[in-house]
């Protein structure tokens, strides 16, 4: 099965008081590159990446890398279901997916085996996938190819949270206690670099 992997990077990061998406986050890498390469790392196809308010800087950091895709959503500010909308058009038109794989740039304690259990799980049933935070339900996420009409036509700034919760889908979850941490601010980085001795 073919699945398109897309990076969410279109936001402005406000709580981090600058470009997050560029921070070292160890082994010298910046975030978006780290997320890039764990996706990169389950096949061969290229790694989709939703810009926005950070388009060049993000650019800038990725000029070094290959089989990679930027999108540009230049309505980033109307929040993240916009961005995941853009990424499906654009995705949708280059080939003929079956299946649609999102993830933060910030989760940056995802690894690609994750993302493995994840993308094994929607190959074996081709329906909704998703990670199991233990409190609730996230991303990183699988979306078969007949979500497509729904995923193209999201505007929220929750994104597609309603249609992993909906009680009329079936969605199959895999428990990610990894993709719970996202880093919103400079204090959370800072306490992640320490905690993991990069």
């Amino acid at each position: 099965m073919l699945i398109a992997k897309v990076i969410l990077a279109a936001g402005q990061s406000s709580r981090f008081k600058g470009c997050k998406l560029i921070a070292n986050v160890g082994f010298g890498q910046t975030m978006v590159e780290r997320a890039v390469k764990t996706l990169q790392a389950l096949d061969d196809s290229p790694v989709y990446v939703v810009t926005g308010a950070w388009h060049k800087e993000i650019e800038q950091a990725l000029c070094g890398n290959t089989n990679i895709q930027l999108i540009e959503n230049k309505q980033w500010d109307k929040g993240l279901g916009g961005s995941i909308a853009t990424a499906s058009e654009v995705v949708s038109k280059i080939n003929n997916y079956d299946g649609f794989l999102f993830m933060l740039c910030d989760q940056v304690q995802l690894q690609t085996q994750h993302l493995s259990e994840l993308v094994k799980g929607f190959t074996q049933t081709p329906s909704r996938w998703c990670a199991d935070y233990g409190e609730r339900l996230g991303v990183p996420a699988i979306f078969p190819a007949v979500d497509l009409s729904k995923l193209a036509s999201l505007t929220s700034d929750k994104g597609a949270q309603h249609l992993l919760r909906s009680k009329n889908e079936v969605v199959n979850t895999i428990n990610i206690s990894h993709a719970k941490l996202d880093i919103d601010t400079q204090e959370q980085l800072s306490d992640f670099l320490s905690k993991h001795e990069l």
